[in-house]
């Protein structure tokens, strides 16, 4: 049975209505009537809208126009791309001695856990490797005590002498500064003396002279007194011959003292005990390096002699450095045999990349045997666009789908530099840590990535096809009171629908979806609010 139906604009909307059951398969010609009856009543709808709409304008009647509300929610920008599964930790495992491999238990792209055995060699021929590995250790730290313990004897006088003759030099050297300085102080005494002999001398003659003026000056005024015949009475004559005399027997004893001075500061310097102190401590010194120099010529002759015995240092350093190598060469290959002896065991889980051992043949030349990347340390990587680079960070979340299953993820990487892609467009690498990997981890499929850039809450939203741009930005359209008006706005971030709005518009207006249509502000129109 058919029917009619009206949509929600009003206009009616030809559906067919099926019968409650169809018996089999409907045939060609049927179809096609049907199909000639939707035609004809899809032009039959457009007929009557084109007539209403030119019956309205005729009328003066305003135009409708389709509107959605601004509302207020949350936005999430999510960044939806893909990239290919890499491990971030490879291991190449060689042979630690060139034995025959005995059985191979996995090949080319199997998993494998952690601890899991990978081959194993020869029983036999690895026992014999590692009982001449521990022969040749032992040999090696035989001949090793035997040459250090025939050097030893040598070594102790040898030793002995280098040190004494190094502790000899020094104590020589001590000894001949002190000696220098005992007779510098004999000098500068002896010195200080003599400086004040010769000062005492001068005074001595200083004073002399003074004496003998001031007797030639008495004698001048006496003469000087007969020829005046003065009275040898006068008090005043008398008077200047007492101080006259008095002055002259004054330093007649000065002089008598300075002289004594000379003979204690003569005496002095011939007997001065302090310089005689210091005399025998000089020879008490010379004495000592006299010893020193002695016992250092016997050392230096038994370290000539011992010299001829001991191992030189270049020779020392080559049985050292010989004996640390075999020893290094034989237990590093005792310690890589003690590894395998139950088998190559894988040390994380992974999968094996490559397989180059052979059972019942020793390894190749190299001694590469197997590869296995990991699949517990994981990796996306991603080539983000130069739009996309300023809304990605290093921390940011992602969810991950390889294969159908879901991982956790975080941002870890972004390279410093651009590189070209197939297309030839410049792209940035980036890398996604997979937090929670698992057994079920593929190595080198593409992934696909949703990163979580950024979210805001609360804030005014409208779809993005609502959104239109000029030269001076983005604006809406909104139908206020039956007219439509312009308004510029300032949007945020957005997500795969709808986009924020941080200003010029607010929750609750009515913006019209002009769908690449232009309109002037004033027009008067009907709006028809989209559910």
């Amino acid at each position: 049975m058919f029917g009619k139906a009206k949509n929600k604009a009003g206009n009616e909307d030809i559906t067919e209505m099926m019968p409650e059951k169809q018996k089999g398969p409907m045939d060609k010609e049927k179809k096609k009537k049907i199909r000639r009856r939707v035609i004809l009543g899809v032009v039959a709808v457009l007929a009557v809208a084109f007539f209403a709409r030119n019956t309205l304008m005729a009328k003066n009647t305003a135009p409708m126009v389709s509107t959605v509300a601004a509302e207020t929610g949350d936005v999430e920008q999510i960044l939806s791309t893909g990239g290919t599964v890499n491990s971030d930790e490879k291991r190449t495992y060689f042979a630690p001695v060139s034995v025959e491999v005995g059985e191979v238990m996995v090949s080319t792209g199997d998993t494998v856990k952690a601890g899991e055995v990978l081959l194993t060699f020869d029983e036999k021929a690895l026992s014999e490797k590692k009982l001449e590995a521990e022969y040749k250790l032992a040999a090696n730290a035989g001949g090793y005590t035997s040459s250090i313990y025939k050097n030893n004897q040598y070594l102790a006088d040898l030793s002995e002498a280098t040190v004494n003759l190094e502790v000899l030099d020094q104590q020589i050297a001590d000894n001949e500064n002190l000696l220098k300085e005992i007779n510098k102080k004999i000098e500068d005494k002896k010195a200080g003396w003599s400086y004040n002999g010769a000062a005492l001398q001068a005074t001595i003659l200083e004073q002399e002279k003074k004496i003998a003026d001031e007797k030639q000056k008495m004698e001048e005024r006496h003469a000087w007194e007969a020829e005046q015949q003065l009275d040898s009475d006068d008090e005043e004559k008398k008077e200047k011959d007492d101080a006259a005399k008095a002055q002259i027997a004054y330093d007649e004893e000065v002089l008598l003292n300075l002289q004594e001075q000379v003979q204690y500061n003569s005496y002095e310097e011939q007997n001065n005990k302090e310089v005689r102190d210091l005399q025998r401590q000089a020879k008490d010194v010379e004495d000592l390096i006299a010893s020193y120099k002695e016992y250092k010529a016997e050392m230096k002759s038994q370290k000539e002699s011992s010299e001829n015995g001991v191992l030189d240092q270049g020779g020392r350093e080559k049985l050292e450095a010989d004996t640390a190598l075999e020893k290094l060469t034989n237990q590093e290959k005792l310690d890589a045999i003690g590894e395998v002896e139950n088998g190559l065991k894988a040390d994380f889980a992974g999968v094996v990349t490559e397989m180059e051992a052979v059972a019942g043949q020793p390894p190749t030349e190299d001694g590469k045997l197997v590869t296995i990347e990991s699949t517990e340390k994981v990796y996306v990587r991603l080539s983000v666009s130069k739009y996309d680079l300023e809304k990605i960070a290093v921390g940011q979340k992602a969810d991950i789908d390889i294969a159908g299953k879901t991982y956790e993820g975080t941002v870890t990487k972004i390279d410093g530099m651009a590189t070209k892609n197939e297309s030839g467009a410049m792209v940035v690498g980036v890398d996604i840590n997979i937090d929670n990997p698992d057994e079920n981890i593929f190595l080198g499929v593409e992934a696909k990535v949703y990163v979580h850039m950024a979210k805001v809450e609360g804030v005014v939203t409208v779809p993005l096809e609502v959104i239109n741009s000029d030269r001076d930005g983005d604006f809406v359209y909104v139908e206020e009171n039956g007219t439509v008006a312009k308004k510029r706005i300032t949007v945020g971030i957005s997500s795969d629908s709808v986009s924020e709005v941080k200003e010029g518009l607010a929750a609750g207006e009515n913006v019209i979806m002009a769908n690449g249509m232009e309109f002037e502000e004033g027009t008067a129109v009907t709006a028809m609010p989209m559910q």
